[in-house]
């Protein structure tokens, strides 16, 4: 469940009526709506079709301790899926095993009336970059990339979004399997997040796409010289991923399914850098097209290639390394 603000009804389980009341007043002046049941008597149906994005669950309702509570909270096939948040006292904080609990956050009671919905907000953004991450390398994933986009688009700073993606990474994978070759996307997240952080430093953006597909940003006067280095670094380490034979060849001898004989080189990168320098861009959208467009001009030159928009109105100036 995401915490957007679409979705903020938090299902509270609690057996005293004044921390029902305070709790709720709480988190109602937060913006949340409160669903108040006890672990013994959940209007399931009910939940279902409005469904909370987050449990709040008191130790002591009906007498479970924390222990108890978390387990039967992640047994539930409809409950165990969404984040819950243990209300326990001061006194008991380390007596629990939390790591072994499968719960997202405690609160120590007594607490603060601001602790609550600030604990709350926290923990649901915890849970959507968690779920928007990739789950191989961790990045961000496209929610975040689109927030990004955007928010670097409304500030109306100059900037430079790059999409990068490996070439004839299918057919390493075809030869070497799945395996080997989330080898090489972590190794290439590896190589994209510390050039970018070493080169743009906290202006430094990176998330994935998705498969071999990546999204860099930084200020357009250090764009260049990320992509001259990114592709230095994956040239100088991506032949190791090869076998000898393959690697001393330079390509990859492949079949396709009617028996054709195929060359494949060895692994490069296409760039394609998308600036607001020379012309606006208002929509992310006005991103994705003009990206899109560098890209084939990228991935028509051989090895690892970066192509720059410099267009005023259609003149594209391509670059390589």
């Amino acid at each position: 469940m995401s915490g957007s603000s679409s979705n903020r009804r938090i299902l509270l389980l609690h057996h005293d009526p004044v921390e029902i009341e305070r709790l709720t007043a709480g988190l109602s002046r937060s913006g949340f709506s409160v669903v108040v049941a006890d672990a013994g008597r959940l209007a399931l149906h009910e939940l279902v079709h409005d469904p909370p994005c987050l449990v709040l669950a008191a130790e002591g309702t009906n007498g479970r301790s924390a222990d108890t509570l978390a387990r039967e909270l992640r047994a539930d096939p409809f409950l165990g899926r969404l984040p819950v948040i243990i209300l326990i006292r001061d006194s008991r904080v380390n007596d629990v095993d939390w790591a072994a609990l499968g719960v997202d956050d405690y609160i120590a009671v007594p607490y603060r009336p601001e602790e609550v919905p600030q604990r709350v907000r926290l923990c649901l953004s915890r849970l959507e970059r968690s779920l928007d991450a990739n789950p191989l390398t961790r990045l961000p994933g496209n929610s975040t990339i689109l927030h990004e986009t955007t928010a670097r688009i409304e500030s109306g700073a100059a900037f430079a979004l790059a999409y990068l993606d490996l070439d004839n990474f299918k057919s390493f994978n075809d030869r070497y399997g799945y395996a080997r070759g989330d080898e090489v996307l972590v190794v290439t997240c590896r190589i994209l997040t510390t050039v970018v952080s070493e080169l743009a430093g906290t202006d430094g953006f990176v998330g994935h796409v998705g498969g071999d597909d990546f999204v860099f940003m930084s200020a357009p006067a250090t764009i260049e010289a990320i992509c001259q280095t990114l592709i230095k670094r994956f040239d100088l380490v991506i032949p190791d991923f090869y076998d000898p034979d393959d690697r001393g060849k330079g390509f990859i001898d492949s079949v396709d399914r009617r028996g054709n004989h195929e060359r494949f080189p060895l692994m490069s990168l296409s760039i394609a850098v998308v600036t607001n320098q020379q012309r606006a861009i208002t929509h992310p959208g006005d991103v994705s097209k003009i990206a899109s467009e560098l890209k084939k001009i990228a991935k028509s030159q051989p090895g690892s290639v970066y192509v720059k928009d410099q267009r005023k109105a259609e003149a594209t100036d391509a670059r390589g390394t």
